[in-house]
Formats: C-alpha cells, sequence, structure tokens
C-alpha cells in the first residue's frame, strides 16, 4: 500500500528535522584532582553577634566530598561573532536572576546573567550589607542594602570574565557575576556537572573558569592544554560532552 503524504506536510515535517540539527547540547563533569586541603574558616570581625552564629567558610575551592565534583566553575560562549540563539531562550531573556546576601555570605557563590535580565540583589539578613562590584565594560555601583531590602540593577555589555561582588561592611563577603549577551553559559553544580542547551551546530571558543582560567587539565584522563581557558569544540546536533574534566589544585 502507498501511502501518500500531503507536499505542504512534507515541507513542515523537513523544515523541523533541519531546524533540530541545527542545535547541539554541551555538558561535562569538573572534579577536583587530589586531596582538597579543609577550607578556611572565617571570623566575623564585624557584627558578631549575628554574623558569629553562622559557619562562614572561604568558598574559592567547593568540592563535593563524595565524587570530588568541582563547583562554581564557569563555561561560557566566547566567539568573535555573534551566535544564533535558539527560541527556547525567548522566555528568559527578560528574567531576573536573584543573588542574596545571606546569614553574611552571599548566596550563589557564582552567577551569570543576560544583558536585558534584571540582576536582584537582596538582602534576608536582620543587618545591612552592601553590595559593591567594579565592571571594565558596564558602570560600577556600590548601593547600601538594609535589613529585608533589595537593589535591581541591569546591564548593557558583555564582561569577558566574571567580575567579583563585595560587602565594604563585611570585608570576608566575596561573590562572582559573569555578564554575557547572549544565553550560552552554565555554573557547574554541587556535583561538578553542567549543561549549556541548545547551542548553534559549528565550531566554537569557550572559556572555563574557576577564580581563575582553567589551563591544563586532565580531560578524559589525558592532560589538556588551554590557553587562557580556551577550548574549542565541534558543536554537533544533540548531544555533545566536554568529558570528565579533572582540575588540580
Amino acid at each position: 500500500m502507498i501511502i501518500r503524504i500531503p507536499m505542504a506536510m512534507f515541507f513542515v515535517a523537513l523544515a523541523s528535522t533541519a531546524f533540530a540539527q541545527e542545535w547541539g547540547d554541551l555538558e561535562g563533569t569538573f572534579l577536583f584532582k587530589g586531596t582538597p586541603a579543609a577550607a578556611e574558616k572565617i571570623v566575623a570581625t564585624k557584627d558578631p553577634e549575628f554574623c558569629g552564629k553562622h559557619p562562614l567558610e572561604v568558598e574559592n575551592i567547593v568540592v563535593n566530598k563524595d565524587n570530588k565534583g568541582l563547583a562554581n566553575v564557569v563555561v561560557y560562549l566566547f566567539d568573535t561573532a555573534k551566535p544564533k540563539i535558539h527560541p527556547d531562550y525567548e522566555k528568559e531573556a527578560k528574567a531576573e536572576v536573584v543573588v542574596d546576601n545571606e546569614k553574611c555570605r552571599f548566596t550563589p557563590h557564582v552567577s551569570a546573567i543576560r544583558t536585558g535580565q534584571t540582576l536582584v540583589v537582596g538582602n534576608k539578613d536582620p543587618i545591612a550589607h552592601n553590595t559593591k562590584v567594579d565592571f571594565f565594560n558596564n558602570s560600577p555601583f556600590n548601593d547600601l542594602i538594609p535589613a529585608t531590602g533589595s537593589i535591581r540593577k541591569t546591564f548593557t555589555k558583555a564582561e569577558t570574565t566574571p567580575s567579583k561582588l563585595e560587602c565594604s561592611i563585611h570585608p570576608w563577603m566575596a561573590a562572582y557575576l559573569l555578564v554575557r549577551e547572549d544565553p550560552y553559559f552554565a555554573v557547574s553544580d554541587k556535583d561538578g556537572k553542567f549543561a549549556i542547551k541548545n547551542l548553534p551546530v559549528g565550531e566554537h571558543t569557550f572559556i572555563v573558569w574557576s577564580n581563575k582560567y582553567i589551563l591544563n587539565p586532565t580531560v578524559d584522563g589525558k592532560p589538556a592544554t588551554w590557553a587562557r581557558g580556551r577550548v574549542k569544540l565541534n558543536i554537533k546536533a544533540g548531544k555533545n560532552s566536554l568529558g570528565k574534566v579533572e582540575v588540580a589544585p
């Protein structure tokens, strides 16, 4: 039996298939190589009656003791030309990204935001904080945030690397914010895993950063050299993997 498909349906199906083949996902896992040192404890020298009640640590390196997953590694697209943006990202183009002052620390420790989105810096503590950041391409700010208050910021230009957030009142507080024009970025979770969805197919350059550029990792058991944290990948339709990336101290 011959089944005849209307030409209109055929071209719609053909276009949908071609459209699906234009995009690929990138995932991977970052692991700490070796035995991590115990996190340095922080003594609350300001507002000790409140801040001293909370366990404070330096968060430059956060390692999952169960699987050695390395958290807070940033992976982001760094092409010279503007990439195509998958339509699924349209619903997040004006979304809010929240960073809180909570228990005398910033949470999350590392965040990323697109130009056009709104950064909301909140304060869940019963004491005042301020948030200070010096950008290269965007206007700096240094705003007081009263107890349970918040501030809102938007950015117009991409930054090359994550920028440091600080609280001048409580000098141990630090976090990082990456500002990009496109949505192709991710921050590794507590298990060291990351995923960037719907990248345009083709060769792309990515930057990998964790407090500084990651330069000489071990990828799937083989030494690699990433000059200035840059790695070129050929993104194919469907799933793509950066692999298991071990990072030395």
